[in-house]
């Protein structure tokens, strides 16, 4: 009688969707604070990174209106522009909704132009700028600064540099497409004779293996499960390592205030970054932890375990989590 195959699968979770919503938010939120101090200090472009970098971790209407008027005072009209639009389209306060799409109107009325002129244009023409396909017959909305323009179609390429210094301006661009160089061929090698002779020789008919005769074992059990012990012991140190960090940003906020109490406005600052950061590392070390753990125990099983028909192990790692999962036929 034969045994019907059953399928185990067997799936770890290391780290709770809620414990990874709430690392999210705060990296998100102390992002937003390192771009609102950067704003108050007059480093514009350095606070437009932090607040799309906390915009990425978690969108917010809050964040989405500081970023597009960052963009708009680092002289980048036509980004702030759509900044402005992407809250307006989504933004429930309908009348702060009509304020960011006005806004938007404005900055679009201050970006400057680009005006493509491609000689000649041959069928199946693609235009870039900067690395986005865009239209060749229609101008352009770009902010201020330096412009890559490439066009490509078969059998041409043009390549052209747009300089934009000034807003509300329209700038000409020039494209030549130039025909592009076909690699050649490589040539045929021709056979030595001896080489011929032997290609004209009968192949051998494959040798008959007894029934008997033990094949080779193609079961990488054992290898993998090392493999995933080794990368599991890899990550606890790193863990640790983590840990000893984040126990170091704790140990500087009772440096700076010892029992709670700081001297200044200043060091109150500088002591609740270092302990979000620490809570931030913390979350880090502890999923870093369980994840190592699986792994150790993973690769563990692997090893140690009989061979089975067939075993499949799967890792998956998201934003703010992971999991491990093994799947075998008995």
């Amino acid at each position: 009688m034969t045994a019907k195959p059953t399928h185990l699968l067997v799936t770890a979770i290391v780290l709770a969707s809620a414990a990874a919503s709430a690392q999210s938010a705060d990296t998100a939120q102390a992002a937003f604070k390192r771009g609102h101090a950067a704003m108050t200090a007059g480093r514009i472009h350095d606070a437009c990174d932090a607040f799309a970098a906390s915009d990425k971790l978690a969108a917010e209407t809050q964040t989405e209106l500081a970023l597009a008027d960052c963009l708009e005072q680092d002289g980048k009209p036509m980004s702030a522009a759509r900044a402005y639009r992407k809250v307006a389209e989504h933004d429930t306060n309908m009348e702060r909704s009509k304020q960011s799409t006005a806004k938007a109107v404005k900055l679009e009325a201050r970006a400057p132009k680009l005006r493509f002129a491609i000689n000649p244009r041959p069928p199946g023409l693609v235009l870039e700028v900067d690395g986005v396909e865009v239209s060749a017959s229609d101008d352009l909305l770009v902010d201020t600064g330096p412009h890559e323009v490439i066009a490509t179609a078969p059998g041409y390429e043009g390549h052209a540099q747009a300089p934009v210094d000034r807003e509300r301006s329209v700038l000409d661009v020039i494209v030549r497409m130039e025909p592009k160089a076909e690699p050649a061929p490589a040539p045929a090698a021709v056979p030595s004779p001896a080489e011929a002779a032997r290609a004209a020789e009968p192949a051998p008919a494959p040798a008959l293996m007894p029934a008997d005769a033990p094949r080779a074992s193609t079961d990488h059990r054992r290898r993998n499960g090392l493999i995933l012990g080794a990368g599991g012991l890899g990550v606890l140190v790193g863990a640790a390592i983590v840990w000893e960090a984040s126990s170091s940003r704790f140990d500087d906020v009772t440096r700076l205030c010892p029992s709670d109490t700081c001297p200044d406005a200043t060091t109150l600052s500088e002591a609740k970054s270092k302990q979000d950061d620490g809570h931030t590392l913390r979350g880090v070390s502890i999923g870093m932890g369980i994840g190592g753990a699986l792994l150790v125990a993973a690769g563990s099983y692997l090893a140690l375990t009989p061979h089975r028909e067939d075993s499949h192990v799967a890792l998956h790692v998201e934003h703010g989590g992971g999991s491990v999962g093994y799947t075998t036929r008995f």
